[in-house]
């Protein structure tokens, strides 16, 4: 897979999330994992990963920051608000055949700098 298509995926598959579970989910192949560390889950087969987020009770709108990668490996910087509140996430794609195989999100709450780092650090905006 070359980077074009790879980003063509990839930035297909991010245009309908939130949106068109169905659309967003033609990235992966049918026996896809999908994998959040943080919450020792793992969900195993597309139809799985459709019926999950078709399932999801809150509003998501994600907002793109980044994307690196090449050949089969895709990291994603993005915002995800869930009805609204943030959440900072990174997510690794692999792909094969031209589909994803596996993903796994990583999510980060936001916080408040403590003030005594402050002379050192910059806001990101």
């Amino acid at each position: 897979m070359d980077e074009a298509e790879a980003r063509r995926v990839i930035d297909e598959h991010f245009a309908f999330a939130g949106s068109d579970v169905a659309k967003s989910s033609e990235c992966y192949r049918d026996d896809a994992v999908l994998e959040f560390p943080q919450g020792a889950e793992r969900i195993r087969g597309k139809a799985n990963i459709i019926a999950f987020r078709s399932a999801y009770p809150a509003k998501l709108e994600f907002e793109m920051h980044r994307t690196v990668g090449c050949g089969a490996l895709w990291v994603n910087e993005y915002v995800i608000r869930y009805d609204g509140r943030p959440f900072h996430v990174v997510g690794i794609m692999e792909f094969k055949e031209g589909k994803v195989f596996r993903e796994r999100i990583y999510f980060g709450e936001p916080w408040d700098p403590p003030e005594w780092r402050a002379r050192w650090v910059e806001p990101i905006l």
